[in-house]
């Protein structure tokens, strides 16, 4: 049993004994392969063991294995066992940091570097060796001498440059693509206007609309002699263009009846030392753009005016029925006023007269209040005191209102100034009003407020507004009110709740567009069954307020007789009366005339006026041309008419007024005195 397994434990010994002996010859072949290799390889290669000092700081390595190709690249005739302050002392620091930090790290490193002892430029591969405990790194490299490595890199800088040139001209010949099939017109030329490029799209423009085509080399002045639309827009802007500015300008070219728009953009041509050279622009055709924004504002105007003329429609039965009162006051005024002078109880008659003309002057204002709101006119933001325009709407929202809506005002004087179209102002207020009235079928409470607010930085976040001053314009009513779904969408253009044919939908939402452009805000608060309460935010604005103009004083004396000839053409003959009356006490020999064919009639007959005063709305007057052609043009021409914003259309050179009906006869008396005299007008 015994010697059994001595004989199994032999024979694994053995067994062991020829595996390692085979181990040991794989690995001898090896080695002389890789030794064969080494030797016999291109590459230079050595394996380098790095050094410290006492500190633990690298200062040097030693050779410890290289081959024949090493010897050759570095021409040192023994390496092994050497170090790098021993055979290139002069170069250690240039070779020692990169295979420290190669050890250190783990990471390979490629670099090439000459090496002064031979004169030769080598090619590196460093890689760690492990453990990295061992400190060693091993080295694959090749050489070649300084002349070759210069020829090889010139080949390679050549080949880089060629590469860099085909590229350049790729990537030139694709922006002189762009640039040509660009939208845009694009012109170069040098500081003295001569055409350095033109593209196919400014050809194309000009050979459409001039007629010719400009070519690279022409003098921009000589090319544009017959055309000086062109000339005089670019004349003034080039001396900024060769100073250096770039700019942008929009410019119109061309007859009325074909004006194109172009938006330029002009920049300074400079060379690579970033020297000008002259300048370049690019003209985009935007005339469809600029008819497109004129086609909106013609809309938004008409919207706006179909607002206007909407509430107007709303107002008409209380304006009627304020009419109605003034009129019966005045007729019973003047009626018993003829009566008191009858009976020769003259104070009696000048006091009811008094009344007459009271009632008259509160029907004028209404009236003129009435057209100036209605009027079409240009959109113009001005300081405008809110506290006094809700003043002066009073009547006009309490004639809106039916009956059983009680009116509370609790505006506060004091309010800071806003900037706003006042037109605007005062017709969105309205359409509120009158939007609370028919939330009110059954009667109610209209109220009206404004007050100053400072918006604290959380309450402008809510109402989406800077944090700053602002006043507060609230309308609200005690009617029906609105659901939360209907809150939401009140702003929204053409949404109403109105039966059809009763609104358009475009009042809140003209309101609210409005607002906003006026950098302010619209808040609506409902409840249902309780009422709406609609707050305006409108921010503070620093200047002054123009003040209003004073009411109607007292008629001044009368001026001392003149002796003026004045030809009078009114169709309206109790006023024909009244002015010839009034003209005539003061002295003056007036021709009146009912209509302007009789009054052309008398020019040509002879008639030669130091004024004339007419109804603008006549046939054949002033406005018509025919009367005006029979005067000299230093004939001065009062128009008297009834729409607040008729303005005639006459030569530059003559001198006019205008005086709106109804009119205080102090009003004729002073305007006439001084068109006579000369005196200027303020219009």
């Amino acid at each position: 049993m015994v010697q059994d397994d001595a004989a199994s434990r032999t024979q694994a010994l053995h067994d062991k004994v020829l595996e390692l002996e085979a181990q040991v010859a794989e690995l001898q072949l090896k080695a002389a392969c890789q030794d064969v290799l080494l030797q016999h390889m291109e590459e230079g290669f050595c394996v380098l063991e790095l050094l410290e000092d006492d500190n633990g700081q690298v200062h040097d390595y030693r050779y410890i294995l290289s081959n024949e190709a090493c010897l050759r690249h570095t021409a040192h005739a023994k390496q092994m066992g050497q170090t790098a302050r021993e055979l290139i002392p002069n170069e250690v620091d240039t070779w020692l940091p990169r295979f420290a930090e190669v050890a250190r790290s783990g990471r390979a490193l490629q670099f090439e570097e000459r090496l002064a002892a031979t004169d030769r430029w080598l090619s590196l591969s460093v890689h760690r060796l492990e453990p990295a405990s061992d400190k060693r790194v091993a080295v694959i490299f090749t050489g070649m001498p300084t002349a070759q490595v210069s020829v090889h890199r010139l080949q390679a800088i050549n080949q880089q440059l060629a590469e860099r040139v085909d590229q350049a001209d790729a990537n030139n010949k694709l922006l002189g693509e762009l640039v040509d099939h660009s939208l845009a017109n694009v012109f170069a030329a040098d500081c003295n206007l001569r055409l350095l490029a033109i593209n196919r799209t400014a050809q194309e423009t000009f050979l459409r609309l001039r007629g010719f085509v400009p070519q690279v080399g022409d003098h921009i002045p000589q090319l544009l002699a017959r055309q000086p639309d062109i000339m005089s827009q670019l004349a003034p802007v080039w001396p900024r263009i060769v100073a250096g500015e770039a700019f942008v300008d929009n410019i119109a070219l061309g007859p009325p009846e074909a004006l194109r728009h172009y938006e330029i953009r002009y920049n300074p041509l400079r060379d690579n030392r970033l020297m000008i050279q002259g300048g370049y622009l690019f003209a985009y055709d935007i005339t469809e753009r600029i008819n497109e924004q004129q086609r909106l504002r013609k809309i938004e105007t008409a919207l706006v005016q179909s607002q206007k003329m909407e509430a107007v429609g709303q107002l008409t039965g209380g304006i009627a029925h304020d009419f109605n009162n003034f009129l019966g006051s005045i007729l019973a005024a003047l009626e018993s006023a003829i009566q008191r002078q009858d009976e020769k109880r003259y104070p009696e008659a000048a006091r009811l007269l008094g009344a007459a003309r009271h009632d008259a002057q509160r029907a004028a204002a209404v009236v003129q209040r009435l057209l100036a709101f209605a009027r079409q006119q240009v959109l113009t933001p001005q300081p405008v005191d809110v506290h006094q325009l809700l003043a002066g709407m009073r009547e006009l929202i309490i004639n809106s209102l039916h009956a059983g809506i009680d009116f509370n005002d609790q505006t506060q004087p004091g309010a800071w100034p806003v900037r706003v179209d006042l037109s605007q102002l005062e017709s969105s207020l309205l359409n509120l009003c009158i939007n609370a009235r028919d939330a009110m079928p059954s009667g109610g409470t209209l109220c009206i407020g404004s007050a100053n607010q400072t918006l604290t930085q959380e309450h402008a976040l809510s109402l989406d507004l800077p944090c700053g001053d602002y006043v507060r314009i609230s309308v609200s009513d005690s009617g029906i009110g609105m659901p939360a779904n209907v809150m939401q969408r009140a702003s929204e253009p053409f949404f109403t709740t109105k039966p059809l044919g009763q609104g358009s939908g475009l009042g809140l939402s003209i309101v609210y567009g409005f607002i906003r452009q006026s950098r302010g805000q619209l808040q609506i608060d409902s409840v249902p069954g309780k009422g709406t309460c609609i707050d305006i935010y409108l921010p503070r604005d620093d200047t002054q307020v123009a003040v209003p103009p004073a009411l109607p004083q007292p008629p001044p004396p009368m001026p001392a007789r003149t002796a003026n000839l004045i030809m009078l053409v009114e169709n309206q003959e109790t006023m024909r009366l009244v002015i010839s009356e009034i003209l005539q006490e003061q002295g003056h020999d007036v021709h009146a005339f009912g209509d302007g064919q009789h009054a052309v009639a008398a020019l040509q007959g002879g008639l030669q006026p130091d004024l004339l005063i007419t109804d603008s709305g006549l046939p054949g007057g002033l406005v018509g041309q025919p009367l005006g052609n029979s005067l000299p043009e230093t004939t001065p021409v009062v128009f008297i008419t009834g729409y607040t914003s008729e303005q005639p259309e006459l030569p530059t050179a003559r001198r006019f007024a205008v005086l709106h009906k109804p009119f205080e006869l102090a009003q004729l008396s002073d305007l006439v005195a001084r068109m006579l005299a000369g005196t200027p007008l303020s219009r």
